[in-house]
Protein backbone atom coordinates (compact mmCIF):
# COMPACT_ATOMS: atom_id res chain seq x y z
CA UNK A 1 0.00 0.00 0.00
CA UNK A 2 2.68 2.48 0.94
CA UNK A 3 4.77 1.51 -2.70
CA UNK A 4 1.37 2.23 -4.27
CA UNK A 5 0.72 5.34 -2.88
CA UNK A 6 3.37 6.62 -2.64
CA UNK A 7 3.91 6.15 -6.30
CA UNK A 8 0.86 7.82 -7.28
CA UNK A 9 0.99 10.85 -5.53
CA UNK A 10 4.28 11.08 -7.08
CA UNK A 11 3.10 10.86 -10.42
CA UNK A 12 0.13 13.03 -10.26
CA UNK A 13 2.91 15.99 -9.00
CA UNK A 14 5.10 15.20 -11.61
CA UNK A 15 2.70 14.78 -14.11
CA UNK A 16 0.72 17.67 -12.80
CA UNK A 17 3.65 20.44 -12.66
CA UNK A 18 5.32 19.19 -15.99
CA UNK A 19 1.79 19.83 -17.80
CA UNK A 20 1.52 23.11 -16.50
CA UNK A 21 5.49 23.89 -17.39
CA UNK A 22 4.56 22.35 -21.17
CA UNK A 23 1.55 24.64 -21.16
CA UNK A 24 3.70 27.86 -20.44
CA UNK A 25 6.43 26.81 -22.53
CA UNK A 26 3.54 26.40 -25.43
CA UNK A 27 2.19 30.10 -24.46
CA UNK A 28 5.45 31.41 -25.00
CA UNK A 29 6.89 29.70 -28.33
CA UNK A 30 3.63 31.17 -29.57
CA UNK A 31 4.25 34.77 -29.48
CA UNK A 32 4.37 35.95 -25.47
CA UNK A 33 8.11 36.53 -26.06
CA UNK A 34 9.46 40.42 -25.47
CA UNK A 35 6.81 40.97 -23.21
CA UNK A 36 9.12 41.63 -20.21
CA UNK A 37 9.51 38.03 -19.28
CA UNK A 38 13.12 38.50 -18.35
CA UNK A 39 12.17 40.44 -15.58
CA UNK A 40 9.12 38.77 -14.27
CA UNK A 41 10.81 35.39 -14.48
CA UNK A 42 13.83 36.27 -12.48
CA UNK A 43 12.26 35.29 -9.28
CA UNK A 44 12.78 31.54 -10.63
CA UNK A 45 16.37 31.92 -11.22
CA UNK A 46 17.55 33.25 -8.15
CA UNK A 47 17.99 30.77 -5.32
CA UNK A 48 15.45 30.69 -2.25
CA UNK A 49 16.44 31.86 0.65
CA UNK A 50 14.45 30.17 3.78
CA UNK A 51 13.50 32.34 6.71
CA UNK A 52 13.06 30.87 9.86
CA UNK A 53 9.02 30.38 10.20
CA UNK A 54 7.24 31.53 7.31
CA UNK A 55 3.55 32.19 7.47
CA UNK A 56 2.08 30.23 4.74
CA UNK A 57 3.76 27.24 2.34
CA UNK A 58 6.78 27.64 0.29
CA UNK A 59 5.83 28.92 -3.52
CA UNK A 60 6.73 27.13 -6.24
CA UNK A 61 8.80 28.78 -8.99
CA UNK A 62 6.91 26.53 -11.17
CA UNK A 63 4.12 28.63 -10.39
CA UNK A 64 4.82 32.15 -11.69
CA UNK A 65 3.52 33.29 -15.20
CA UNK A 66 6.10 35.33 -16.04
CA UNK A 67 9.04 32.77 -16.30
CA UNK A 68 10.73 33.40 -19.61
CA UNK A 69 10.97 30.73 -22.47
CA UNK A 70 15.08 29.37 -21.50
CA UNK A 71 13.45 29.16 -17.46
CA UNK A 72 10.03 27.48 -18.85
CA UNK A 73 12.43 24.81 -21.32
CA UNK A 74 14.75 24.44 -18.16
CA UNK A 75 12.07 23.43 -15.85
CA UNK A 76 10.72 21.13 -18.28
CA UNK A 77 13.98 19.38 -18.74
CA UNK A 78 14.24 19.04 -15.16
CA UNK A 79 11.25 17.47 -14.48
CA UNK A 80 11.43 14.85 -17.38
CA UNK A 81 14.81 14.17 -16.24
CA UNK A 82 13.20 13.33 -12.32
CA UNK A 83 10.62 11.18 -14.24
CA UNK A 84 12.88 9.24 -16.54
CA UNK A 85 15.13 8.50 -13.47
CA UNK A 86 12.41 6.97 -11.48
CA UNK A 87 10.73 5.52 -14.13
CA UNK A 88 12.73 1.71 -13.93
CA UNK A 89 11.85 1.97 -10.13
CA UNK A 90 8.00 2.33 -10.80
CA UNK A 91 7.96 -0.67 -13.00
CA UNK A 92 10.19 -2.62 -10.80
CA UNK A 93 7.33 -1.59 -7.91
CA UNK A 94 4.29 -2.70 -10.33
CA UNK A 95 5.93 -6.08 -10.78
CA UNK A 96 6.82 -6.58 -6.33
CA UNK A 97 3.85 -9.18 -5.52
CA UNK A 98 1.26 -7.65 -2.39
CA UNK A 99 1.52 -10.74 -0.62
CA UNK A 100 4.80 -12.57 0.56
CA UNK A 101 4.87 -15.43 -1.65
CA UNK A 102 6.82 -17.56 1.49
CA UNK A 103 3.47 -16.61 3.34
CA UNK A 104 1.52 -20.24 3.73
CA UNK A 105 -2.11 -20.11 1.90
CA UNK A 106 -4.91 -18.69 3.88
CA UNK A 107 -8.04 -20.92 4.80
CA UNK A 108 -11.12 -19.85 4.11
CA UNK A 109 -13.05 -18.78 7.09
CA UNK A 110 -16.72 -20.25 7.14
CA UNK A 111 -19.36 -17.58 7.20
CA UNK A 112 -22.11 -18.67 9.31
CA UNK A 113 -25.92 -18.43 8.03
CA UNK A 114 -28.13 -16.22 8.58
CA UNK A 115 -31.43 -17.27 10.76
CA UNK A 116 -34.51 -17.74 8.77
CA UNK A 117 -37.48 -15.79 9.46
CA UNK A 118 -37.34 -12.20 10.75
CA UNK A 119 -35.07 -11.58 13.25
CA UNK A 120 -36.60 -10.71 17.07
CA UNK A 121 -36.82 -6.89 18.43
CA UNK A 122 -34.45 -6.26 20.84
CA UNK A 123 -35.27 -6.62 24.68
CA UNK A 124 -34.34 -4.59 27.37
CA UNK A 125 -31.15 -6.29 27.21
CA UNK A 126 -30.69 -5.45 23.49
CA UNK A 127 -30.79 -1.38 23.35
CA UNK A 128 -29.07 -0.33 20.78
CA UNK A 129 -26.14 1.48 21.34
CA UNK A 130 -26.14 4.62 19.71
CA UNK A 131 -23.60 5.80 17.62
CA UNK A 132 -20.66 8.21 18.28
CA UNK A 133 -20.72 11.26 16.54
CA UNK A 134 -18.29 11.53 13.54
CA UNK A 135 -15.13 13.44 15.30
CA UNK A 136 -14.82 17.33 13.65
CA UNK A 137 -12.36 17.43 11.15
CA UNK A 138 -8.49 17.69 11.10
CA UNK A 139 -7.09 21.38 11.73
CA UNK A 140 -6.38 22.61 8.41
CA UNK A 141 -4.45 25.53 9.55
CA UNK A 142 -0.86 26.58 8.22
CA UNK A 143 1.47 24.99 10.72
CA UNK A 144 5.37 25.21 9.57
CA UNK A 145 6.48 23.20 12.63
CA UNK A 146 4.14 20.15 11.45
CA UNK A 147 4.65 20.76 7.77
CA UNK A 148 9.02 20.55 8.30
CA UNK A 149 8.57 16.82 9.85
CA UNK A 150 10.68 14.59 7.82
CA UNK A 151 8.43 12.32 5.65
CA UNK A 152 9.22 8.94 4.76
CA UNK A 153 10.05 7.79 1.63
CA UNK A 154 8.12 5.17 -0.59
CA UNK A 155 10.12 2.48 -2.23
CA UNK A 156 10.32 4.45 -5.46
CA UNK A 157 12.03 7.50 -4.09
CA UNK A 158 14.62 5.34 -2.48
CA UNK A 159 15.23 3.34 -5.49
CA UNK A 160 15.19 6.94 -7.28
CA UNK A 161 17.26 8.13 -4.79
CA UNK A 162 20.26 5.35 -5.38
CA UNK A 163 19.68 6.40 -9.04
CA UNK A 164 20.09 9.86 -9.17
CA UNK A 165 22.99 9.20 -6.22
CA UNK A 166 24.69 7.20 -9.20
CA UNK A 167 24.50 9.69 -11.89
CA UNK A 168 26.14 12.17 -9.46
CA UNK A 169 28.67 10.20 -8.24
CA UNK A 170 29.86 8.87 -11.69
CA UNK A 171 30.12 12.59 -12.67
CA UNK A 172 31.95 13.84 -9.95
CA UNK A 173 34.15 10.89 -8.18
CA UNK A 174 37.69 11.28 -8.78
CA UNK A 175 37.47 14.19 -9.90
CA UNK A 176 39.35 15.98 -7.56
CA UNK A 177 38.99 19.70 -7.11
CA UNK A 178 36.22 20.14 -3.99
CA UNK A 179 35.40 23.24 -4.94
CA UNK A 180 32.08 24.70 -5.54
CA UNK A 181 32.40 25.74 -8.67
CA UNK A 182 33.37 22.31 -9.28
CA UNK A 183 30.51 21.00 -7.84
CA UNK A 184 27.91 23.42 -9.24
CA UNK A 185 29.57 22.94 -12.75
CA UNK A 186 29.33 18.79 -12.69
CA UNK A 187 26.09 18.68 -11.43
CA UNK A 188 24.98 21.01 -14.36
CA UNK A 189 26.26 18.90 -17.22
CA UNK A 190 24.06 16.25 -16.06
CA UNK A 191 20.73 18.24 -16.03
CA UNK A 192 20.75 19.58 -12.34
CA UNK A 193 21.04 23.08 -13.35
CA UNK A 194 18.21 24.84 -12.26
CA UNK A 195 19.27 27.33 -9.20
CA UNK A 196 15.78 26.65 -7.25
CA UNK A 197 16.46 23.36 -7.12
CA UNK A 198 19.59 23.22 -6.18
CA UNK A 199 20.85 24.30 -2.36
CA UNK A 200 24.56 25.46 -2.31
CA UNK A 201 26.89 24.26 -3.16
CA UNK A 202 28.89 25.47 -0.04
CA UNK A 203 32.89 24.36 0.97
CA UNK A 204 33.06 23.60 4.57
CA UNK A 205 35.74 21.55 5.83
CA UNK A 206 37.34 21.10 2.84
CA UNK A 207 34.06 19.16 1.77
CA UNK A 208 31.62 20.65 -0.44
CA UNK A 209 27.84 19.78 0.49
CA UNK A 210 25.01 20.58 -1.60
CA UNK A 211 20.74 19.57 -1.89
CA UNK A 212 19.14 18.52 -4.45
CA UNK A 213 15.16 18.93 -4.45
CA UNK A 214 14.37 16.04 -6.80
CA UNK A 215 10.61 16.65 -5.75
CA UNK A 216 7.70 14.67 -7.95
CA UNK A 217 6.96 13.63 -4.88
CA UNK A 218 8.91 14.05 -1.42
CA UNK A 219 12.69 13.21 -2.27
CA UNK A 220 15.28 15.84 -1.28
CA UNK A 221 18.99 14.58 -1.24
CA UNK A 222 22.33 15.99 0.96
CA UNK A 223 25.16 15.07 -1.36
CA UNK A 224 28.76 15.34 0.35
CA UNK A 225 31.66 15.47 -2.06
CA UNK A 226 35.43 15.11 -0.73
CA UNK A 227 37.35 15.44 -3.66
CA UNK A 228 37.70 11.74 -4.34
CA UNK A 229 33.92 10.26 -3.52
CA UNK A 230 30.46 11.46 -3.30
CA UNK A 231 27.91 10.20 -0.19
CA UNK A 232 24.43 10.95 -0.12
CA UNK A 233 21.76 11.27 2.51
CA UNK A 234 18.02 11.15 0.52
CA UNK A 235 14.79 12.11 2.58
CA UNK A 236 11.32 12.88 2.29
CA UNK A 237 10.06 16.35 2.57
CA UNK A 238 6.83 17.97 2.72
CA UNK A 239 5.61 19.83 -0.91
CA UNK A 240 5.12 23.24 1.25
CA UNK A 241 8.46 23.81 2.16
CA UNK A 242 12.05 23.75 1.49
CA UNK A 243 14.34 20.74 1.50
CA UNK A 244 16.70 22.84 3.97
CA UNK A 245 13.44 23.47 6.10
CA UNK A 246 12.99 19.67 7.16
CA UNK A 247 13.51 18.91 10.98
CA UNK A 248 15.46 15.56 10.62
CA UNK A 249 14.99 12.46 12.53
CA UNK A 250 17.42 11.26 15.27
Amino acid sequence: MTTKHSTTMRNKRVGGALAAALCALALTACGTEGRGEVTAGAAMAAKPTATPTPTEARPDPMDDPGLTFEEQRAAVAFMELVTQVAAPCEEVAEDLPTVPSSLPPQRPVPVPAEPEGPRPRPGASEVPVPVEDLPPPADTAWNFDRVRQEVELGEVEKCAALRHGSRIAKALDGTGDPTAAHVEKALGEIGYNLPYRLHGPVEAGGKVEFTLDLRGGELCLDGTYDGTRTTFDPYGVHPAVYCTDVKRRG
